[in-house]
C-alpha cells in the first residue's frame, strides 16, 4: 500500500530528484514538487487550503498534494494521481496523454521510497 510519505517522496524524486531549490519550465515551476504557481493555486482552492503564515512553499504544496492524493487513492492507482499532477489533467493508462517514461521514472521512485518494494 502507498502512504502519503511515500506518494510524496517518490513525486520529489521525479520531478527535481528532491530538490527544494529547484527550478524548471523556464522558471515557472519550483520547489521539490515542481509546480507553478497558478497550478498550485487552481489546486489548492479545489481542496479549500490556502497558505499558512511561516510555511515555505514546498509545505504548501506537499498539503495540496496530501489532499489530492487522500481524496483520490480509493479510485485510482498511484501513477495515476502522479500522472494528474504531472499533466494537469487526468489521463487513462497508456492513452494518448500517457507519458511512458515519467510513469516507469515513477514508478521506480515509488519503489525506492518504499524501501524497494513494489
Amino acid at each position: 500500500m502507498t502512504t502519503v510519505e511515500i506518494f510524496l517522496d517518490a513525486i520529489a524524486q521525479v520531478e527535481s530528484s528532491d530538490n527544494p531549490e529547484a527550478w524548471g519550465d523556464g522558471g515557472r515551476a519550483m520547489g521539490r514538487y515542481q509546480v507553478h504557481p497558478d497550478r498550485l493555486w487552481s489546486e489548492a482552492k479545489r481542496w479549500r487550503l490556502e497558505p499558512k503564515l511561516g510555511e515555505t512553499w514546498d509545505q504548501f504544496v506537499a498539503r495540496v498534494l496530501t489532499a489530492m492524493f487522500e481524496a483520490n487513492a480509493v479510485a485510482f492507482q498511484p501513477e495515476e494521481i502522479a500522472m494528474y499532477w504531472h499533466e494537469g489533467h487526468w489521463v487513462k493508462p497508456g492513452g494518448k496523454d500517457w507519458d511512458h517514461l515519467y510513469d516507469q521514472k515513477f514508478m521506480d521512485a515509488l519503489q525506492r521510497a518504499n524501501g524497494g518494494k513494489p
